[in-house]
């Protein structure tokens, strides 16, 4: 929004300075619960490995990068980053810690792509389920088509 021109320098900081309270906040949570945190670290980095193999990092990073554009959708604050390759990609998966993020399944065709995610809270089938349809417009941009909550 910021390099868009949408909010100024001073609210660009204000923002950040939000998001570097919580990430603070879960940083402190790790060191209380270190043995928790690990066990969350290992199976956040085998959900990304798993879809890097499947559909390779860039296809992915892309897909993240565009469910962050999704107006009112959730997990977007976390996943604003996603197209820089200096962050890994399981830093955007969340299996376990609340909110959770996981990808459910991902379909990548030439010009459409389909992806199923949950996010919100961990217990079971407490998360919510969406469905994301994209097509791609003539820049090659992922544009959302179609958004539906699945029950």
């Amino acid at each position: 929004m910021f390099e868009a021109g949408e909010i100024t320098r001073t609210q660009f900081q204000q923002q950040m300075a939000v998001h570097q309270q919580e990430l603070i906040a879960e940083m402190e949570e790790v060191r209380l619960n270190p043995i928790a945190a690990f066990i969350d670290h290992v199976l956040n980095k085998r959900a990304a490995a798993k879809l890097e193999h499947q559909y390779g990092e860039d296809p992915v990073r892309e897909v993240f990068a565009a469910l962050a554009e999704v107006p009112g959708f959730p997990p977007a604050k976390y996943l604003w980053n996603a197209q820089h390759p200096h962050m890994p990609l399981h830093c955007f998966i969340r299996t376990k810690r609340e909110p959770v993020f996981r990808v459910v399944s991902l379909t990548v065709l030439g010009q459409a792509t389909f992806v199923t995610v949950e996010h919100g809270q961990a217990g079971k089938n407490q998360a919510v389920r969406e469905e994301f349809s994209f097509r791609r417009n003539r820049q090659g941009q992922l544009i959302l088509e179609k958004r539906l909550r699945v029950a």
